[in-house]
């Protein structure tokens, strides 16, 4: 004879545990970092320093954006024979090329170096390290805006001979609609989660907009990965730590459209996953035992949400027969309805309630499709 307790059993494990997954990841170890930086933090040297910076500017078609960037590097306040400009051009077909030999013309730092036909981004960057002088590599992008003083700010930290790299904040300005809101609380809050991996010694990304090491830790990067994950990886590997600075300030744009949030999500995911997979030696608990935690729950948990959110409702549907389960139900219910509200209406300023449930989701979307085509062994090669 059939009965329905089995599966109501097996329902409520499902549930039980995908609901916990899902709480671990996006409270409980944001919590446990809070608690552990308060009881240590990782002591830095930081000190007067004044390393020699090779900055590199990894374009591809960028002439609306180029002059503007080799403008804001020729203004860094800091000593000019320390500073080399390496704009490396994948493949560019306007005027970016002419518009850098313009520059070079005018003064000797900046010097253009080219791929010989589209390699993307990561191609590019590997492209300028082999021609570069400096004691320290700052990567950075044609549409990031820097501060006068952010090389003194970055040399600093390289005093402690800990550090192999230092990581910038971006800023992404101020939100104008419920994509841009929803998306700078999750910057914020990923921002809140690096600083604190940052402060315990554990922290293995880094922004793309910016980030600089010590040049004889870069190693080239796969064209399929993505340079804020894998360069970080490796620096962490090689012994090194990797911290962020939250004076290091730099200024970009976010993706203010709903396909476009949803593309970078998607391409971020199945980069990084795969990038991370690609270094087992930092998942590895009994070399880099924090290191690894952090990397499982900060990365791989989050991106694996949708899977567990997925999990919990079904699981829960199942339940619903039973009243002290209907109400995570109608919760849940209730979640996605605001979502589906905020989809529907993002465009409104006035629907702040809506953002975030519907950025969460879309967010999360993204994860869902860019682990997928991670599983199904795609290849992201991109620019961006």
């Amino acid at each position: 004879m059939f009965t329905a307790e089995p599966v109501l059993t097996v329902s409520t494990l499902m549930f039980g545990i995908a609901l916990s997954l899902v709480l671990y990841t996006w409270v409980g170890y944001p919590a446990l970092l809070l608690a552990a930086s308060r009881l240590h933090r990782l002591r830095r040297t930081v000190g007067s320093f004044e390393p020699s910076f090779s900055i590199v500017v990894a374009v591809h078609n960028e002439e609306t954006h180029i002059a503007a960037k080799l403008e804001d590097c020729l203004r860094f306040i800091y000593p000019s024979h320390l500073i080399e400009i390496l704009v490396a051009s994948d493949g560019s077909n306007d005027r970016t090329e002419e518009i850098v030999k313009e520059f070079a013309g005018r003064d000797a730092r900046v010097k253009l170096v080219a791929t010989a036909g589209r390699a993307g981004k990561s191609g590019a960057q590997n492209l300028a390290p082999e021609s570069a002088r400096g004691d320290i590599l700052l990567f950075t992008d044609a549409e990031t805006r820097t501060r006068p003083d952010l090389l003194g700010q970055i040399a600093q930290h390289f005093v402690d001979p800990r550090i192999g790299l230092v990581a910038t904040v971006a800023s992404f300005g101020r939100p104008e609609d419920a994509v841009s809101r929803g998306q700078s609380a999750y910057w914020r809050f990923e921002i809140l989660l690096r600083q604190l991996e940052s402060d315990l010694g554990i922290l293995a990304t880094a922004s793309g907009q910016a980030f600089a090491l010590r040049r004889e830790l870069f190693r080239p990067i796969p064209v399929q990965f993505g340079d804020d994950c894998i360069v970080p990886l490796d620096v962490r590997l090689q012994g090194f730590n990797v911290v962020q600075d939250p004076q290091a300030m730099v200024w970009d744009e976010m993706p203010h459209t709903v396909s476009g949030e949803f593309r970078a999500r998607v391409r971020m995911t199945a980069r990084n996953w795969s990038g991370i997979l690609s270094r087992p030696s930092a998942l590895n608990p009994f070399r880099f035992p924090a290191t690894a935690w952090g990397l499982i729950s900060h990365k791989f948990l989050r991106w694996m949400t949708p899977l567990f959110l997925g999990t919990a409702l079904v699981s829960n549907s199942f339940l619903a027969i039973h009243r002290k389960f209907a109400w995570a139900l109608a919760a849940q219910g209730g979640f996605y309805l605001a979502a589906l509200l905020g989809a529907i209406r993002w465009r409104r300023r006035s629907e702040r309630l809506f953002a975030y449930p519907f950025a969460f989701c879309l967010a999360n979307a993204g994860f869902f499709l860019g682990l997928m085509k991670s599983l199904r062994g795609s290849r992201v090669i991109t620019y961006k």
